[in-house]
């Protein structure tokens, strides 16, 4: 990639190494000429065409190209998709980590698991404190979201004020935290800003997101009127909601079972910081919930999307270290489902339904507001901001482009309106604004200690083994001169039904015996053996069935 001169007019680039297009993975790189940033560090989880495979990250290669520019990483918010590769970043750069309280501490932990802690440079930062990171003044602001300890970053750059909102939405009167602190943020743009990034995920959506309020009024009212077992299922991050919960045990005399390391952790970790208000004497463990009479019960944990590991989920299979659904059970489902999670929870509504409990969801109740900005808000912020510059940030592609058409309509120019991709390199100053360049940002794969790009075959493979199963053909050859010793033996694993892979298989071996024998008779390469039998029975099997198998090789020398 070119560098401009530093005697160039002042400019900055913002480089999108996840999080646009997506709802996940969310990595934002600022540069001047002196210096790089990274906003945040996150995580998408894996969708269903990813077999296997833990979480993904973005693809950091630039950024270790360019370290010794990279002067911090700035965290807006303690969600998974924006701290969830937090120790992947720093496993390759050594750089300070800036993080509001709530994410100081998820990353504390965060990083003692992976025995990172000691040796990290984690700072905590509270809003309106501004730190002189290289060239760069960068100050935090609060914003409303559904984790508390949210921000927003305003970076003063050589080429103007550039803000990236964060996770947000306009909530007046949160139940925890701080309203969106527009007079602080108007404060920092009183010339308007060279550039805004704003949340994108309810830009598709017309008004203005509802208050976590109105759950106040709706979730204790439907605690109150169960008459067994009340199980709620939320995200563990959603600290206003265990709030709001915990107040409705206490009004309707219930005793609140916590279960879920996430959910534990998250609870443990905001009573600490202040942010919940929970007596002791209130929460009670799992063989408590179950001797006592079920309408003195409330259970909250997780799995409102569906996790295959949630406690919900163990619940709806029935196979729950400790609690057992049965008739009379109220679950709720404090969450809406996030796009591409519908199957797994319906999956997990229908087995706790077959198990005998009422099911209430947002559809048919409020039960959950989400926490990000709807079309009103975001003008609102867009009038308060006057930016120069526009990105719409996190979401999907149909997001970014309803949050660009805003930005538009909104004022903002049409050409300094800039719908980018994950890999795109905008550069700007205060003339003119374009595209210069892209790099690799596509998907890291992770599966424990394994990483692969999209160009590795492991997840190629892996997709074809979902679908079309593996073949094995093993043989034997001659060690003298290599030439083929009796019949090479096929067998398969989900690929036909047995009744009819024994025909097939034999079959498909009567057709490799002519070809491996004259191919062994001549010196040849292993990797051209492997290439032969894959052409061979692959073309056969597909002739026969119209699939194509995963096809692996073994030989034995006799």
């Amino acid at each position: 990639m070119t560098t401009k001169k530093s005697t160039d007019a002042p400019w900055i680039r913002v480089l999108p190494l996840g999080g646009l297009g997506e709802i996940g993975k969310n990595m934002m790189v600022l540069e001047t000429v002196d210096d790089i940033v990274v906003i945040d560090a996150g995580v998408l989880f894996p969708e269903w065409n990813m077999p296997g495979i833990d979480v993904v990250i973005p693809d950091m290669d630039y950024l270790e190209e360019n370290s010794a520019r990279v002067r911090a990483l700035l965290i807006t918010h303690g969600h998974e998709d924006h701290i969830g590769a937090v120790p992947h970043l720093l496993n390759r750069l050594s750089v300070p980590v800036f993080a509001p309280a709530m994410a100081h501490e998820l990353l504390h932990d965060k990083l003692r698991q992976a025995r990172m802690r000691d040796e990290t440079d984690l700072r905590l930062i509270r809003p309106g404190e501004q730190h002189q990171i290289g060239g760069l003044t960068v100050e935090w602001f609060s914003v409303c979201h559904s984790v508390p300890d949210s921000m927003g970053i305003a970076i003063d750059t050589p080429a103007g004020v550039v803000i990236h909102t964060g996770d947000f939405k306009i909530d007046n009167s949160p139940v925890i935290g701080s309203p969106s602190d527009l007079g602080v943020i108007a404060d920092i743009c009183q010339d308007g800003a060279l550039l805004v990034m704003s949340d994108s995920t309810y830009a598709e959506e017309e008004g203005y997101c509802p208050s976590d309020r109105e759950v106040v009024e709706s979730l204790p009212r439907l605690i109150g009127a169960a008459q067994g077992r009340v199980i709620v299922s939320s995200f563990a991050s959603q600290i206003a909601r265990i709030q709001i919960i915990a107040d409705a045990c206490m009004a309707h005399d219930r005793k609140l079972c916590i279960l879920g390391r996430s959910m534990v952790n998250n609870t443990k970790i905001a009573r600490e910081l202040g942010h919940l208000d929970i007596s002791g004497d209130l929460t009670i463990t799992s063989a408590e919930a179950n001797s006592l009479p079920d309408h003195k019960v409330l259970i909250l944990t997780t799995g409102s999307q569906g996790e295959p590991q949630s406690g919900l989920v163990r619940m709806s299979r029935n196979d729950h270290r400790d609690i057992r659904i049965k008739d009379g059970d109220t679950v709720i489902m404090s969450a809406n489902t996030i796009p591409g999670n519908e199957m797994p929870v319906n999956e997990s509504i229908n087995d706790l339904i077959r198990l005998g409990a009422r099911v209430i969801t947002n559809r048919e109740q409020r039960t959950h507001v989400p926490g990000h900005a709807r079309k009103e808000e975001l003008r609102m912020l867009l009038n308060v901001t006057r930016p120069k510059y526009f990105v719409p940030l996190h979401g999907e592609y149909r997001m970014l482009k309803a949050h660009a058409d805003l930005a538009r309509a909104t004022g903002v120019e049409k050409e300094n309106v800039f719908l980018l991709t994950d890999g795109d390199v905008l550069e700007l100053d205060d003339e003119s604004g374009k595209v210069v360049d892209h790099v690799e940002a596509g998907h890291i794969f992770v599966h424990g200690l394994g990483m692969w790009d999209e160009s590795g075959n492991v997840v190629v493979e892996r997709r074809s083994l979902s679908h079309n199963g593996v073949v094995t053909v093993a043989f034997s050859r001659n060690s003298v001169d290599g030439s083929l010793v009796g019949k090479p033996k096929i067998v398969s694993a989900g690929f036909v039904h047995t009744e009819d892979a024994d025909q097939l298989l034999r079959e498909a071996e009567d057709a490799l015996i002519p070809v491996l024998d004259r191919s062994l008779k001549k010196p040849v390469e292993w990797a051209e053996v492997e290439r032969i039998v894959r052409t061979t029975v692959g073309s056969f099997l597909n002739r026969r069935t119209k699939r194509r198998p995963l096809i692996i090789t073994s030989a034995i020398d006799v």
